[in-house]
């Protein structure tokens, strides 16, 4: 994929006009330094390694996705029946429910707590491993809190934004925070290839969700911004239960936001 960077092409042209009109070297240093604070203009303080994270997503979206990922989604979403995707989805997001439990709690929210506590034991009991999601159909409804959120919640910033390969955007809060959910029971039960396995399975059936999406991504005039914002947007969406402050010309669709979640 190759990426347009408008502050760069900016500079270029500049510099060439400068360097046309008039061969003076103080005139060239000033508009050099010029140049300089019109980049420092156009950068994007949330990411200092924007030039690295370009590169990172350009190997996830071009290759890693185009020839593994998303065809692994195409197959899953189109020959895996749905009453068994369902299954699989449950039975992951069980595994989850105690640190949505937790993270609850620690941001006060204690009927949320109670309730994904209340789900883990429900589904993993009469719902043979959370296969099945009979707390659902008791009126227990699932409400995702993860320790990224919850240090949001008690005021700690983002961090830069990183994009690693195979794991996807991210921020250090974000990403520190899923380190200490797979601390949490029972997830720091499993060995290192289950949890491999386990992280696989989720990224294939997230993605199969996006496949209607992705023609948002492809006609964006620079799909890693694009990326980068809606990241930002979700992840404002989900702290805020869904009702996020946002301005209307910064708001993205959705049902886009509630694919990614």
């Amino acid at each position: 994929m190759q990426f347009f960077n408008r502050a760069t092409l900016l500079v270029l042209l500049i510099l060439v006009t400068s360097g046309c009109t008039t061969n003076s070297e103080q005139q060239k240093q000033q508009a050099a330094t010029n140049d300089t604070a019109m980049v420092q203009d156009f950068s994007d303080p949330r990411d200092p390694f924007e030039t690295v994270n370009r590169e990172l997503w350009d190997f996830n979206w071009n290759i890693l996705d185009k020839y593994l990922l998303r065809p692994l989604a195409v197959g899953y979403s189109e020959y895996l029946p749905q009453p068994a995707q369902t299954g699989v989805r449950n039975f992951v997001t069980n595994l989850e429910e105690p640190g949505y439990a937790l993270n609850s709690l620690l941001q006060g929210k204690v009927k949320k707590s109670g309730t994904a506590a209340g789900r883990f034991v429900i589904n993993s009991t009469i719902g043979i491993l959370g296969i099945f999601d009979v707390a659902k159909y008791i009126g227990l409804e699932q409400h995702k809190e993860d320790f990224g959120q919850t240090m949001a919640v008690a005021g700690v910033g983002n961090g830069p934004y990183a994009m690693i390969p195979v794991y996807g955007p991210t921020t250090a809060r974000d990403f520190s925070g899923d380190f200490v959910d797979g601390m949490i029971f029972p997830l720091y039960l499993l060995t290192w290839p289950e949890s491999i396995l386990k992280l696989g399975v989720k990224a294939i059936y997230t993605r199969a969700d996006l496949l209607q999406q992705e023609r948002m991504i492809n006609s964006s005039t620079d799909s890693y911004i694009f990326v980068k914002e809606v990241y930002y947007q979700s992840q404002n969406f989900k702290i805020h239960d869904g009702n996020p402050p946002l301005k209307k010309e910064e708001e993205f669709d959705e049902a886009f936001l509630d694919e990614i979640d």
